[in-house]
């Protein structure tokens, strides 16, 4: 199981069972830690919907008392293939 932070200005951002673009940071220990994706993925405000959790905060640091689950669906390049 893996933990990420997402930080969005209003919880309307997150619609559920949808698929969503999000910039995601892990919150494993280690040291990829604090490390950015950006992802397609699935949330839910069930914490047991889906296999990762994920803490939202809001647009200055502000934590959500809530745990989110995430199921990323796959990682998205935000670099343009010709650059690559």
């Amino acid at each position: 199981m893996n933990v990420w932070e997402v930080f969005i200005n209003d919880l309307s951002e997150l619609r559920e069972d949808e698929d969503l673009e999000l910039s995601i940071r892990t919150l494993n220990p280690g040291i990829y830690k604090y490390t950015y994706k950006k992802v397609r993925a699935r949330v839910s405000t069930s914490p047991e919907k889906y296999p990762d959790k994920l803490h939202v905060r809001f647009g200055r640091g502000q934590p959500h008392d809530h745990v989110y689950s995430i199921q990323v669906l796959e990682e998205l390049n935000v670099i343009p293939e010709e650059y690559l």
